[in-house]
């Protein structure tokens, strides 16, 4: 099984020639919270919310004490309540020449769609305690586990004008955190999305000056046994393409024979 991350040559090139190291694709992870779907509120913690409300009306809470508007976010911080880490996300995909994945950057940016190993992806982020998930478009069923959960979890958080307060034995960090991570509207569910995830705190993370802002990164290493395929969108330069690509991989550390080349079926 592959995963797929749709991305510009002129990326994939920074990602072979980036990573400082022989045989290794540095891989940039973006800060969830300057994400698109994170956005105001993120619309996994929306589904948290209701959650919320769907508990306390099963159990009869009075309005009075209802924990509905419980803060997710530090004050004047896009950055969850609880421990101090941020969370780092890298989109991949299910989707193989897929449309809706292609990335328009311009029509001389030259597409590119890079094949991941599952099982080698796997392997790494066990080793490098990092995180492969499979992203989840059921809000109804994930609302269900979230609601069940509260049997045990509702008692351990509460919060008044000043602050948040949790429990020692609360896992409701992790309910948010999942919400973030692995809930998606379902709208977008033909997207088929995976991510590897990553926690890190502002003091651990790179920070670059993209799109006007001083936004965190993580820089991943990947092995180069990660790398199966690499899919490149029609160009009529695809010959000088290809050519470049082989040489950049051999300098890289990498070997060509055992990655596949193809040009794309989409026009």
């Amino acid at each position: 099984m592959e995963l797929y991350h749709y991305t510009t040559l002129e990326s994939f090139f920074k990602m072979l020639s980036g990573a400082g190291e022989s045989g290794f694709l540095g891989m940039e992870l973006s800060n969830y919270m300057y994400s698109k779907d994170a956005s105001g509120e993120p619309y996994g913690l929306s589904i948290l919310r209701k959650a919320i409300g769907m508990y306390e009306l099963n159990h009869q809470i009075p309005a009075e004490s209802s924990k509905v508007e419980v803060p997710f976010f530090r004050n004047d911080r896009r950055m969850l309540v609880g421990p101090e880490q941020e969370m780092y996300i890298y989109p991949l995909t299910e989707c193989q020449d897929s449309m809706p994945w292609w990335k328009a950057a311009g029509k001389s940016a030259v597409q590119v769609a890079i094949g991941l190993d599952y099982k080698a992806l796997v392997e790494y982020c066990m080793n490098n305690n990092k995180f492969l998930l499979k992203c989840k478009y059921d809000d109804a069923a994930v609302m269900d586990v979230f609601v069940k959960q509260f049997e045990s979890e509702y008692d351990t958080f509460d919060f008044d004008e000043e602050h948040s307060r949790f429990s020692i034995r609360t896992k409701f960090f992790s309910m948010m955190y999942n919400a973030c991570l692995e809930l998606k509207d379902p709208a977008l569910s033909d997207e088929k999305e995976w991510r590897i995830a990553s926690f890190v705190s502002p003091q651990e993370a790179d920070y670059v000056f993209k799109n006007g802002l001083i936004e965190p990164i993580e820089i991943l290493k990947l092995p180069s046994s990660v790398l199966k395929s690499i899919c490149i969108r029609a160009n009529e330069h695809f010959e000088l393409i290809i050519s470049g690509i082989l040489g950049l991989l051999e300098k890289e550390g990498f070997d060509p024979e055992l990655i596949e080349i193809r040009k794309s079926a989409l026009q």
